[in-house]
């Protein structure tokens, strides 16, 4: 079996585009491009970045009208008619500067798309949501797989794992940026003074995940490794979820485990090629990538339509159009409904990622511009 889904519709004919401006001028906000040229609701007129040239040159290479060298000045630039230029500012600025970036343009009253991840420490991501309840805009963190159809057919399907026992998700992608470090730069991936590393850029999409799909954990187990700077490139997020007791019928009356563990990899130094898997009794959800799962299937003699411990379900879906158009088009539905925030991946979960990342980076040992103070 096989599922595909559309990744945009057209905006009503009577309504004006969504005006988006945009903060960075890297390859997310290249990324964010793409996706607008396929979602009619959204539009971008405005781009800033710290290095104003690049800005310039951005707007110029995508048709953007107008390029800012603060966000200050985007935020205050003014339309035709008088009123603001902007009505959502999209931040693909480097992690560290989520927070200060999303509550200037709350405090401006725009609406936020803020990219992955949400904020470095958890006070942060309180003080943002907060900013958004305070200001009444709308407030969703850019993590795309909440919008993706193969996440959906995950969600779809969990139920029939029965009790789950244990999962393991894995990001793993090696660092085109890994090189330039090694040959003695330091870039953003990899600066913690910018709340890089691997954790925050990769570990960031299972623990999102674990999240999505169970809740926030109990606790929180974490090792890495640590690159000179102090920055990690590499580690593993254990979750630790607790259930209830329960039995189960039959002669044996097993007593289910009273949790289960998610084991969450991550690694910028590392090839793609570990699949992610979420295992009950008899049945396994497997697919190949917990940021945007293609290949996914249920194995096991309890497989819809199973012929023997060794069947396989297969249930792969189709991702049409750029990868950010999911998220994009959720979005500015919002923004037309009213809404202040995403029943899909609502604020709560982007706070309990955030506080999960925190907890790990703590027994890791990576530090960042911000962090309270650790002291016993």
């Amino acid at each position: 079996m096989s599922a595909s889904a559309s990744s945009a519709s057209p905006a009503p004919e009577s309504a004006t585009p969504i005006r988006f401006g945009i903060i960075g001028a890297g390859f997310i906000a290249r990324w964010f491009m793409e996706a607008v040229g396929t979602v009619a609701d959204a539009q971008v007129v405005a781009v800033t970045s710290a290095h104003p040239e690049r800005a310039a040159a951005f707007a110029a290479e995508h048709a953007i009208p107008a390029a800012f060298a603060s966000l200050a000045d985007m935020l205050a630039a003014e339309d035709d008619d008088g009123g603001p230029l902007v009505d959502v500012v999209y931040i693909g600025s480097p992690n560290l500067l989520h927070p200060e970036h999303t509550l200037a343009a709350l405090a401006a009253g725009r609406h936020v798309l803020v990219e992955k991840p949400f904020a470095p420490t958890p006070a942060q991501a309180r003080a943002m949501v907060a900013a958004a309840r305070r200001n009444d805009r709308l407030l969703m963190e850019g993590w795309l797989p909440a919008f993706e159809p193969g996440v959906a057919v995950v969600r779809d399907n969990l139920p029939r794992l029965g009790p789950v026992r244990r999962a393991l998700l894995v990001k793993e992608q090696y660092s085109s940026r890994m090189d330039a470090y090694r040959a003695g730069s330091l870039p953003p991936a990899f600066n913690p003074a910018l709340a890089g590393g691997s954790l925050m850029d990769l570990g960031v999409y299972p623990v999102n995940l674990a999240i999505h799909l169970f809740g926030p954990p109990a606790r929180v187990t974490a090792t890495g490794v640590l690159l000179e700077e102090g920055a990690d490139a590499l580690g593993t997020v254990v979750l630790g979820y607790d259930g209830l007791a329960a039995t189960t019928a039959g002669a044996a009356r097993e007593t289910q485990p009273a949790g289960f563990e998610v084991v969450c990899l991550h690694s910028k130094t590392s090839p793609a090629g570990t699949g992610s898997a979420i295992s009950g009794d008899h049945v396994v959800l497997a697919l190949d990538d917990c940021q945007w799962p293609r290949r996914i299937e249920l194995r096991g003699a309890d497989a819809p339509d199973a012929d023997g411990a060794d069947a396989v379900a297969d249930l792969s879906v189709t991702r049409t159009g750029p990868a950010l158009a999911y998220e994009l088009e959720a979005f500015c539905r919002l923004v037309r409904s009213g809404a202040r925030e995403s029943d899909l991946h609502p604020l709560a979960n982007s706070v309990a990622a955030v506080e999960v990342l925190y907890e790990a980076r703590r027994q890791v040992g990576v530090h960042f511009p911000g962090d309270p103070d650790r002291r016993p």
